[in-house]
């Protein structure tokens, strides 16, 4: 049982009935003749429904009313429907000495029989009431555990989408790197430095499921000047940036595997020089991310897959279910484009 929720519940129904207590009250004190009889009646009338209440979410909690055992349940709460007459019912008993509620000669029983129907559809309204709040609370608690569960999903991808990527890029980095060491040192030199950069910004990334894209950027910006050192002039990137998209969040190293792809499988096996368009700007309350390429194309009838593409494609389902899209789809002017639409979100301050 969620003791955050009881507790509320226990406050919202002491203030019920003590609200109600204060709007019966005139009645009373007319019905006694006698103001400070009619209160004493109207209060104890309306907070002695305390227990019954509190019973009611408890019996709920542990028999709640649903496609299994309807039967059982119905009869559980019916059980305690009888349980909780005999307080309501005794009651009377209880307060008449002080309070004079009971006619002369009313016993026991004839009270209690007398209770049986007329409380019959209040305390079925709280049963109500509290499935109403039962059901919910489970409702938000899945809720909770699914996003944490697409998180720690989404994590796991990003680990894995680092251990495989990674040693391929590295391969071809240091590869790159070494045909530059004796003929032009400075270039190699440079690279060092962009690879120490990009590995430094990958391993200092706090786990966090969603970085600025400014961030994203930085770690990208790294990667793609290794890669123009690699294909010289065969490759260009053309950097299409909306300020108002830059403080958006992101999943990390979302782009990356999408501009690996495009090298690859778009610009690589052509023999004219291409280029990668990286763009980003916001659009109306969606984030719109694109990477497209002018290379060989999408084979026809296939579509161009991979550890970077799976793997994004499975964080995005992870991290945002339905509130996403994404595509890889041919250009009418030749080439792929990779598309992702995100709800726009900032950081707070």
């Amino acid at each position: 049982m969620d003791r955050r929720v009881f507790g509320i519940w226990t406050a919202v129904v002491s203030l019920l009935a003590l609200v109600d207590a204060l709007g019966w009250w005139k009645d009373y004190a007319d019905g006694a003749h006698s103001a400070g009889l009619g209160l004493a009646q109207t209060m104890a009338s309306s907070l002695t429904w305390l227990p019954v209440n509190i019973g009611v979410y408890l019996l709920t909690v542990r028999f709640p009313i649903g496609r299994r055992h309807v039967a059982r349940t119905v009869l559980v709460h019916l059980a305690g429907y009888l349980v909780a007459l005999c307080w309501l019912s005794g009651r009377m008993f209880l307060f008449d000495p002080v309070l004079h509620w009971l006619p002369p000669g009313r016993g026991f029983g004839a009270e209690y029989l007398r209770d049986l129907g007329a409380y019959l559809a209040m305390y079925f309204e709280w049963v109500g009431v509290a499935h109403g709040v039962y059901y919910f609370t489970q409702h938000r608690r899945r809720r909770e555990q699914l996003a944490r569960t697409r998180e720690q999903l989404a994590r796991a991808e990003l680990q894995a989408l680092r251990a495989q990527v990674r040693p391929h890029f590295l391969f071809n980095a240091m590869n790159t790197i070494a045909s530059f060491v004796h003929d032009d040192p400075l270039r190699a030199e440079q690279m060092v430095v962009r690879l120490s950069t990009l590995l430094r910004q990958s391993l200092e990334h706090d786990g966090s499921p969603e970085v600025r894209l400014r961030e994203d950027l930085e770690v990208l910006s790294a990667y793609v000047d290794i890669e123009l050192a690699r294909f010289e002039d065969r490759l260009a990137v053309e950097w299409r940036l909306h300020p108002g998209a830059l403080d958006a969040l992101v999943p990390p190293l979302l782009l990356q595997p999408l501009v690996e792809n495009a090298v690859l499988h778009g610009i690589s096996p052509r023999d004219a020089p291409g280029t990668v368009t990286i763009s980003a700007r916001p659009d109306g309350s969606w984030l719109q991310l694109v990477v497209a390429d002018d290379g060989v194309g999408l084979r026809p009838g296939r579509a161009r897959s991979g550890i970077g593409l799976a793997n994004a494609r499975a964080r995005l389902a992870q991290m945002y279910g339905p509130e996403h899209r994404f595509s890889v789809e041919p250009r009418p002017d030749g080439g792929v484009a990779a598309t992702v639409r995100l709800p726009l979100r900032t950081a707070p301050a």
